[in-house]
């Protein structure tokens, strides 16, 4: 009994010396992070009211030691003082220290960053980071981008007239890199195109296309072009010269544009198909899959439409449409908001408080465009939700003076990959409301400073 009691005590003294032990050498067993980069950045300030600060982020360039953000604060932005907030690969191994290099007038300063203290912003150079093993140390030049040039001005230039008379009627596109414009005079439908917007050049005589086409249905999509006649008739080109008639089995109303969101991005169209106005929606008009039927107060003809595919959001992919006339003859004022949802047509209206008679509808810098004429001027209209809601853009967004640009309805707006926005002629808001046959480009500065 006394044997195995002294056994026991033995067994555990050893044990606490064991353990005794290895307590006087834990330091020794810790292996301290040499990993000093930097692997999250922001900045705050509360002379940002417009918290744009918050919202900028940062990109860390951990091979060239860098810390900027790509996308440019706005234009005129300016505050002195900023908060950090510097965080290492992990909460349980903050750097040791974190030292800032401001620029001065005569020389650069360096400090250690408290942690809570404001930066001047303005004058951040450097900040280098010493990691947890008291050693290893990185640092990081600091780019704060501001636009320098206001972003958002539309700057315009006139590049030439593409006809040496008027017609009386016309509609550009852009097609296979070229801009072509079909013409209607007294003599029948010609043709010019060029592919600079500059030089053009007539496309001779058409064939196959009737003086009763409807050039104001003019399409382009996945290299042919399309267009109605006033039987309903659709016609097809490759070239711009040579037109067939498409044999489609039924009598099409109307071309509304094209669907994004469909696996082809098809031709949203409207047909009448036993005693029915319903919609449809077709690649080429060799197959057409019919849908429900078109609401009676929907744009019919005559009517500007585009099609949006957001990049902010997947699920922004519609056709807007507004201005035309309705099946009963009555000028439409709404905007058609439209969307195909299964094997459904889905959509909404809603009355803007600006004229769009004579308007042209386009996608541009990711936002949906209406150009209209307001008290006699031509004016930009943006919206933010798809169509619902719109506002004037400001003055940096404004047309050239009436006396370089004559105001205009019915224009032909066309979007390049280059961002640049074509306007080719329309018709005259000025008596006698003559067709114009001149070329503006504009774009927005932000994509010339790129």
């Amino acid at each position: 009994m006394r044997c195995t009691y002294f056994l026991g005590l033995l067994v555990a003294t050893l044990n606490l010396l064991l353990w005794t032990s290895c307590l006087g050498s834990s330091d020794g067993l810790i292996d301290y992070s040499p990993n000093a980069q930097i692997y999250a950045f922001s900045l705050t300030s509360k002379a940002d009211t417009a918290k744009l600060l918050n919202a900028t982020t940062f990109s860390i360039d951990q091979v060239e030691g860098e810390i900027f953000n790509k996308q440019p604060l706005p234009y005129l932005f300016h505050v002195d003082s900023v908060m950090l907030s510097v965080s290492s690969s992990s909460t349980y191994a903050p750097f040791l220290q974190v030292a800032i290099t401001i620029t001065g007038e005569n020389e650069d300063s360096t400090y250690l960053w408290n942690g809570s203290d404001s930066v001047a912003v303005n004058h951040l150079k450097t900040i280098t980071t010493l990691a947890q093993d008291g050693v290893s140390t990185k640092s990081y030049g600091f780019q704060l981008n501001i636009y320098q040039q206001d972003p958002y001005i539309l700057l315009w230039e006139k590049k030439t007239d593409y006809l040496s008379s008027h017609p009386e009627a016309q509609k550009s596109i852009a097609f296979n890199d070229h801009f072509i414009t079909l013409y209607k005079t007294g003599s029948g439908i010609g043709a010019t195109a060029s592919a600079d917007g500059s030089t053009w050049n007539d496309l001779g005589e058409l064939q196959g296309l009737p003086t009763s086409a409807q050039l104001n249905t003019l399409i382009a999509v996945k290299g042919a072009m399309y267009l109605l006649d006033e039987e309903g008739r659709v016609y097809a080109s490759t070239s711009g010269t040579k037109w067939n008639k498409i044999n489609t089995g039924c009598t099409v109303k109307t071309l509304f544009g094209i669907l994004p969101g469909t696996p082809a991005k098809g031709i949203l169209i409207a047909v009448e198909e036993g005693g029915m106005k319903r919609f449809a929606v077709t690649d080429d008009f060799s197959d057409i899959e019919f849908l429900n039927r078109v609401p009676d107060e929907m744009p019919w003809s005559a009517f500007t439409s585009t099609s949006i595919e957001s990049d902010r959001s997947y699920a922004t992919r519609f056709i807007v449409l507004t201005d035309g006339i309705r099946q009963d003859g009555s000028w439409n004022d709404e905007v058609w908001i439209v969307q195909k949802k299964d094997n459904e047509i889905t959509y909404i209206s809603k009355e803007p408080s600006y004229p769009v008679k004579g308007s042209n509808l386009f996608f541009y810098d990711d936002h949906l465009y209406m150009m209209t004429l307001w008290n006699g001027k031509n004016v930009f209209l943006f919206s933010d939700n798809s169509g619902l809601d719109w506002q004037a853009t400001a003055e940096n967004q404004a047309f050239p003076a009436k006396s370089v640009f004559t105001p205009r309805t019915n224009a032909s707006v066309v979007i390049d990959e280059s961002n640049n926005i074509w306007i080719f002629g329309g018709v005259s808001a000025q008596s006698p409301h003559s067709v114009l046959v001149d070329v503006w480009r504009g774009r927005l500065n932000k994509f010339t400073m790129e």
